[in-house]
Formats: C-alpha cells, sequence, structure tokens
C-alpha cells in the first residue's frame, strides 16, 4: 500500500507541474515570449507527462483496476483527450491570437474539471453539488 501512495504523489505533483507548465507556456504564447522556443521549454513538458502518464499507469496495475469500469476515470481520460487536443490549437496549430487563445482558456478549464473530477470520484466534477 506505501508503493500507492508514493505513486499518488508522483501523480498529483506531475499533474500539478504539467499544468502550471502549461500555463507558463500558455502566458509565454499570449505574451509574444521568445523563451517559449527554448529547447528546454520543448522538452520538459514531455519528460513530466511521461512521468504523469507512467505513475497512472503504475497506479492503476498496483490498484489491480480496469480503467473502463470506473465511469470518473473514463471522464478523466475523455478530458485528457480534449485538454491535450486544445493545447495543440493553443500553442501549435491555432492560426489566430485569437483562436490560440480561447483554446488556451478552454484547456485550462478542461484542466480543471479534470482535476475535480480526480477530487470528487465523480464524472461530473465540479458540477456535483
Amino acid at each position: 500500500m506505501m508503493l500507492f501512495v508514493w505513486l499518488k504523489m508522483a501523480h498529483v505533483s506531475s499533474a500539478l507541474l504539467s499544468i502550471s507548465g502549461f500555463a507558463l507556456r500558455g502566458y509565454w504564447m499570449l505574451t509574444d515570449n521568445p523563451l517559449l522556443q527554448r529547447r528546454l521549454t520543448r522538452v520538459l513538458p514531455h519528460i513530466v507527462d511521461t512521468l504523469l502518464l507512467g505513475s497512472a499507469i503504475a497506479m492503476l496495475f498496483v490498484w489491480q483496476a480496469d480503467p473502463l469500469q470506473l465511469p470518473w476515470l473514463i471522464a478523466k481520460i475523455v478530458g485528457l483527450l480534449l485538454y491535450i487536443g486544445l493545447g495543440m490549437v493553443a500553442l501549435r496549430f491555432g492560426k489566430t491570437q485569437r483562436q490560440r487563445a480561447t483554446a488556451f482558456a478552454l484547456a485550462l478549464l478542461t484542466a480543471a474539471y479534470i482535476l475535480s473530477v480526480a477530487y470528487s470520484k465523480s464524472p461530473l466534477g465540479f458540477l456535483v453539488s
């Protein structure tokens, strides 16, 4: 059980680092900051996200859980896919600053939803009263 606690701590920490890093890169995108083009800025998110995904898979393995049997986990996965898509539009594929800014804001809202689902263990997340 101690292994699960460490994995969860790694998962939560890397999730917060990932979202914080995305928020910073989004701010840099909105302000045309040249730091957005640095090699570390492009590589570090992949390292953090690999740790995030690895810890999630390891927790499922230790927990012996089938993610498709847990509605809240399905909601997190769907939210994650939406977050990734919006993040790609925000930081790469948005053609205008307005498209990028809108995708960035929606991605942050999606990240908040994912965190609320994780905390509440409900697919409704922060929509639960």
